[in-house]
């Protein structure tokens, strides 16, 4: 019998060892490969039962993490929130109701709470303007003899982060903040197009559409396929410039680029809807509340956080969970507020830098170990449900979201949950293999890299593909 268990024990071990080996030359190829000779390369490999590390490379140094920097967020968020938690917009009106002409003698309010998916185009089966629209009509409400006024709460001005590009922020993936998001704080632009390279473009509509923001428009017919056009001006700047190119020949090419004030597009779509007089009405009496508009679940929200990539949808959940944690108003002490939580609830002594909740901004600085710490301590939450809403927003390798085409028909598919990330020479993966009813937590972080995007994607899609097949 003890000659069986010797043997077993010595079996396991050399199992192990080629293991070892096997995945060792794995790394050694991967790291020195010519196409990535010039770029940084961090990785770590752990086993989450054990905590031990399987594969480690440039572990502890500071890497541009890109979108997996949403990770962060959502799991904050998840802690901090019920993932049943939903944002409200409440629609109030204060004065008598006038029977004669079917109208309030007063004003309408509209008091939101940064809800990022109002009138958004990612719940198209949700709409607030439908709602108010049907409860208006319920009351028989035609008119307000007063103004549509727009409530303060938490954030007191549509704002943006303070280090991201100007090349980002007239774009729809820059866009800003406010407790009244609309449509996505988005605009889409409709070019056409000519056969003859280097003519102007013209405009043929926007949506949605207000008098008061204007394009000048310099784009050209290029030789490109895809959208090369891109919207320049900050928030409550109502003149944007769009420069760049698009492909040759089309009518309708839509561009989206960043609303200058979301309220004021919110107003106009009110006001289309129902006749304000205008008229200075007194502040007597209380306010009726008319509607109680409530957002998708917060786990839904992460879910489209994670699979869409959704940088507005990430700073709003960032600042609504941080008011709610330490009564935290702008992006800029948000994400600080964000980086002491987390440097207490991983009591981790590595030094990283969080400068906002989606990776936007290329001074945020984190590490493969700390986004590994992260995933194991959301594995072994103390409560069960957070860690399974967690991973349940996260894209799957070769099915959803941004990971839809990673692995698509091969081993790693359905084996990889986890989230990308990637700018101009940034190309970033985070989140769990599972095989075998283990969990390893798994982040690889490329910067500076010189070769393509489908290049630097296909290596290292490759490369865990063969680290999949060792464990």
């Amino acid at each position: 019998m003890k000659k069986i268990v010797f043997y077993v024990l010595v079996l396991i071990a050399f199992n192990l060892t080629a293991q070892k080996n096997a995945l060792d030359s794995l790394l050694v190829n991967f790291v020195n490969n010519e196409e990535l000779s010039s770029s940084q390369i961090g990785i770590q490999l752990k086993n989450v039962s054990s905590d031990q590390d399987i594969l480690a490379y440039n572990e502890h140094k500071l890497f541009i993490p890109a979108s997996i920097q949403k990770l962060f967020t959502s799991a904050i968020a998840f802690s901090v929130l019920s993932p049943d938690f939903y944002f409200k917009t409440i629609v109030l009106s204060r004065g008598s109701f006038n029977s004669s002409s079917n109208q309030i003698d007063g004003d309408l309010y509209i008091k939101g709470s940064g809800d990022p998916s109002l009138e958004s185009k990612y719940f198209k089966n949700r709409s607030f303007i439908s709602d108010l629209s049907d409860t208006l009509a319920a009351r028989n409400i035609k008119g307000f003899k007063g103004k549509l006024k727009i409530l303060q709460n938490n954030i007191t001005d549509y704002t943006i982060n303070s280090t991201w590009l100007w090349g980002d922020i007239g774009n729809y993936y820059g866009a800003g903040v406010s407790d009244l998001t609309f449509r996505d704080n988005t605009v889409e632009v409709y070019f056409n197009s000519s056969n003859n390279l280097g003519e102007l473009t013209t405009i043929s509509r926007l949506f949605p559409q207000i008098d008061e923001f204007n394009i000048e428009n310099q784009v050209v017919t290029g030789e490109t396929k895809k959208d090369l056009a891109y919207g320049f001006g900050g928030p409550n700047n109502q003149n944007r410039c769009i420069s760049g190119e698009i492909p040759l020949n089309k009518n309708d090419f839509k561009v989206k680029i960043s609303m200058h004030n979301p309220e004021k597009f919110l107003s106009h779509e009110v006001s289309s809807l129902i006749k304000f007089e205008g008229d200075e009405m007194p502040p007597k009496g209380s306010l009726d509340t008319l509607l109680v508009y409530r957002s998708p679940t917060l786990k839904k929200i992460i879910q489209n956080i994670n699979h869409k990539s959704n940088n507005n949808y990430t700073e709003h959940v960032l600042m609504k969970t941080m008011f709610v944690l330490d009564s935290v108003k702008t992006l800029d002490n948000a994400a600080l507020a964000m980086q002491k939580y987390w440097l207490k609830t991983l009591k981790s002594d590595e030094k990283f830098t969080m400068v906002d909740g989606c990776g936007l901004s290329r001074k945020n600085a984190i590490s493969p170990s700390l986004m590994n710490d992260l995933l194991t301590h959301m594995y072994k939450s103390e409560n069960p449900n957070i860690k399974n809403d967690f991973i349940a927003t996260l894209p799957v390798a070769g099915k959803t979201g941004t990971l839809r085409y990673l692995g698509d028909g091969t081993i790693l598919q359905n084996n990889f949950y986890g989230k990308s990330g990637s700018m101009d020479g940034i190309r970033c993966y985070a989140g769990y293999f599972i095989k075998n009813k283990e969990y390893y937590t798994f982040t690889i972080m490329l910067n500076h890299l010189t070769c393509s995007s489908i290049e630097s994607f296909k290596l290292i899609e490759q490369f865990m593909i063969d680290i999949y097949s060792e464990l």
